[in-house]
């Protein structure tokens, strides 16, 4: 994420640099070194903006970028600073570093009233999307269908609340993909691990040889707003099975693009339903490509964005 902004927005016509702050970096993620680090690249961001003299600086996430650093390159140019936050920033970014943004946008409609509501103007509502040319259907050989279908798949990491929830799926032909799992402390949980993270076309085999495939939202980090596996498993086609929030019903119609649940019963009564009609849960899946491609691919985000800094500022990058 934020490198694949840069390839849409070069595409759109753009010129545009990208700086990445802390990818595999052990600098960034050694407690020792991070303080020492994050004054480096702070200097290296200023510099890069000296040089380069953007309209519009773009950070995705960015909770090294301090409200100093934003407040002393913005005196130094008539630069934008507009940061697309992927998570739930009140969970994960203190108030004060959000301040400092000319826009800041938000995937949780939660968030952004309860930051309006402490008299914040600078945020906006924007949900996540699907990118066409990594999120698609793809067709199986017998062999893969073999490796990478289920009836029910679920792709994640291991969690401590998502290790519940599979706990309660005891029973339903169930295999899991992710990071953790191996050392989950129920054995019947253990025995649902169908192999580690995976990436790329791999996961897309996961998603398009599983009848119904689970989206359970992380309970502190989707409050109303929905998570990156919403749009990638519409974009690949999948008939999808997610735990209910307020926004999923304004992004894909229930029942037709996506199933949802509101707790256990209706889960279970989806899966029994669903597995044994395979012909609809693909109806839905579908469906739900047709809406992604239509609203919700990265394109949509980056338009929608550039449009929000146009009306506010008048100006477009």
């Amino acid at each position: 994420m934020g490198m694949d902004f840069a390839v849409e927005l070069r595409e759109l016509g753009h010129e545009v640099r990208t700086f990445a702050y802390r990818r595999d970096n052990p600098l960034y993620k050694n407690r020792g070194s991070k303080a020492l680090y994050q004054r480096l690249i702070l200097r290296w961001l200023e510099r890069a903006c000296a040089t380069f003299q953007p309209s519009i600086v773009l950070v995705v996430k960015g909770s090294p970028i301090t409200p100093a650093a934003i407040r002393r390159l913005k005196t130094r140019s008539d630069a934008l600073f507009v940061n697309f936050f992927p998570d739930n920033p009140l969970w994960m970014l203190p108030f004060e570093c959000i301040e400092p943004y000319d826009l800041f946008f938000t995937k949780d409609r939660h968030a952004l009233v309860s930051l309006q509501q402490v008299g914040l103007t600078n945020v906006r509502y924007m949900p996540l999307y699907c990118i066409p040319a990594d999120h698609h259907p793809v067709t199986p050989t017998t062999e893969e269908r073999t490796r990478y279908g289920a009836a029910v798949s679920l792709v994640g990491s291991r969690y401590a609340y998502r290790e519940r929830f599979v706990q309660a799926l005891e029973g339903y032909s169930l295999r899991i993909w992710g990071s953790g799992w191996p050392h989950a402390k129920d054995p019947a949980v253990r025995r649902m691990v169908a192999g580690g993270p995976v990436w790329g076309h791999a996961k897309l085999l996961v998603y398009s040889a599983s009848t119904v495939s689970l989206n359970h939202h992380h309970p502190m980090n989707d409050i109303v707003g929905t998570n990156n596996r919403t749009f990638e498993l519409a974009g690949a086609g999948a008939c999808q099975l997610a735990s209910y929030r307020d926004d999923l019903t304004s992004l894909f119609k229930p029942g037709e693009e996506i199933l949802v649940y509101r707790d256990l019963g209706e889960l279970r009564r989806h899966l029994d339903y669903y597995i044994a009609r395979p012909d609809e849960a693909r109806a839905i899946g579908e469906n739900a490509r047709r809406r992604a491609l239509a609203e919700h691919t990265l394109r949509h985000r980056i338009e929608e964005m550039l449009e929000a800094v146009e009306t506010t500022f008048g100006k477009r990058s």
